[in-house]
Parts: C-alpha cells; sequence; structure tokens
C-alpha cells in the first residue's frame, strides 16, 4: 500500500509543528499484513544534536494529530510513530 503524497506532507508538516526544528526527517510506510490489516509507520529522525528536553512530553498527543492528518479514509487505521536519532 502507498500512501499519497498529500498524506504523506500533511503528517510531516503535524509532526514538525509539534516536535520542532530538531527533525531532521519524516518518513512514512504503510504496511499490509497478511490479514489484510494496515499499519502506518511514521519515522521521525532527530537531529544528532537533539537531546530529550528538545523532544521532551512532545509525542503526547501526536499519535490523534498524524490520525486527523492520515484523513478520513485511513480512519481505522493506527499509526506507529517512531523517534530515531540521525546517523553521520
Amino acid at each position: 500500500m502507498e500512501v499519497s503524497r498529500e498524506i504523506a506532507d500533511a503528517v510531516d508538516r503535524v509532526v514538525r509543528e509539534r516536535i520542532g526544528r530538531k527533525v531532521h526527517e519524516v518518513s512514512i510506510d504503510a504496511v499490509r499484513a497478511s490479514d489484510g490489516e494496515v499499519t502506518i509507520f511514521v519515522t521521525v529522525v532527530m537531529e544528532r544534536e537533539a537531546t530529550a528536553a528538545d523532544f521532551a512530553g512532545k509525542f503526547f498527543g501526536l499519535t490523534g494529530r498524524v490520525r486527523d492528518a492520515l484523513g478520513e479514509d485511513m480512519r481505522d487505521v493506527f499509526p506507529v510513530i517512531r523517534p530515531v536519532e540521525a546517523h553521520a
């Protein structure tokens, strides 16, 4: 399953609005399991110099915002948000 550019941009926008400038990159992947269930993986790559203080508490409520960005057609899809550190 592929996520449209429009939805990917909307998810990117809400993540950056919520977390701030310490976000290096946001990627979104949709995976369909053998039972037909779709899971959206949102990977948030934090800047190398980001500290826990830079994003403490900013992931709270982010799932709801991402679900809103996914839109009505994907209302039954649960997004998994994964923060990771940028590599050199």
